[in-house]
């Protein structure tokens, strides 16, 4: 006679199976388990290797343990009729030792779950501010001001979770490269000072701003493109306490300014 035993979603034959598990030492079970068996002293040590799981302890069980580790691997059930066990006939029923689960949860991967984040943030892009304002002209060799919206200018992040954990990005500003369309480049590391007239200084802003020396290819009033990189430098950290870098992003504005020059006309001489 077979006998289910039954513990969880996984269910064990034993008696009668046993005595066909003995005559293969390394048999593979129809519900995707391996079993070993040992044989000695009058008792029978069968072991049913379940990856993932580990059996629950049975008191009272008899017959020896393998000695290599192997009894933390699946269900065990114990036969003491050694006679039994080799003939190959029914009888006495074992008794199995049923499963668990491990008590660790499941592993996620953080460097997933980090690039899944970051690529759901939306940064905003640079709202360019300039004076004289970008539809106005600037002239030669008279400064300009540049800035970016300064309430824009914090931190940004998300988050990306599974069952076993989350992982949060964060993306803070780090520098604004403002390409002038004249050959230069300027370096900002703040989101630059707004002109008024309260803060007005003949010589330009004080953090971020630009003199043109040459007229554009096109001559006086001729436009070129204002462009502003934002880059921002991403963090990623887990909630079991891990955490490291990610690649930087950036976000793009452009405006067309017009450059033109003031002449100096002499109309009387004395």
């Amino acid at each position: 006679m077979l006998t289910p035993i039954t513990s969880g979603r996984v269910t064990l034959l034993c008696a009668g199976t046993i005595a066909m598990i003995i005559a293969l030492p390394h048999h593979a079970a129809a519900d995707g388990f391996f079993v070993d068996n040992e044989c000695a002293d009058g008792g029978c040590h069968v072991t049913a290797h379940a990856p993932g799981r580990v059996p629950a302890a049975v008191e009272g069980s008899s017959g020896r343990g393998r000695g290599d580790g192997s009894e933390g691997t699946g269900p065990t059930c114990v036969s003491t009729d050694m006679a039994f066990a080799q003939s190959r006939e029914e009888g006495p029923l074992a008794r199995c030792a049923g499963l668990v689960n491990r008590t660790s949860g499941p592993e996620f991967d953080p460097a997933v779950l980090a690039e899944q984040a970051r690529a759901m943030m939306r940064l905003p892009e640079p709202a360019i501010g300039t004076a004289p304002p970008p539809g106005k002209p600037r002239f030669v060799n008279l400064p300009s001001w540049m800035w970016v919206d300064e309430r824009d200018w914090e931190p940004v992040s998300a988050t990306a979770s599974v069952s076993a954990g989350s992982v949060t990005v964060v993306a803070s500003p780090r520098r604004v490269v403002w390409d002038t369309g004249d050959g230069h480049e300027v370096v900002c590391e703040v989101p630059g000072t707004v002109f008024s007239p309260r803060v007005y200084r003949e010589e330009g802003s004080p953090d971020c701003g630009h003199t043109y020396t040459t007229l554009p290819p096109g001559g006086a009033g001729a436009r070129v493109d204002l462009v502003a990189v934002w880059e921002w430098v991403v963090s990623w950290s887990t909630s079991d306490g891990r955490g490291g870098e990610l690649a930087d992003l950036n976000t793009v504005s452009t405006v067309p300014v017009p450059v033109s020059e003031i002449h100096a006309v002499v109309t009387d001489i004395r």
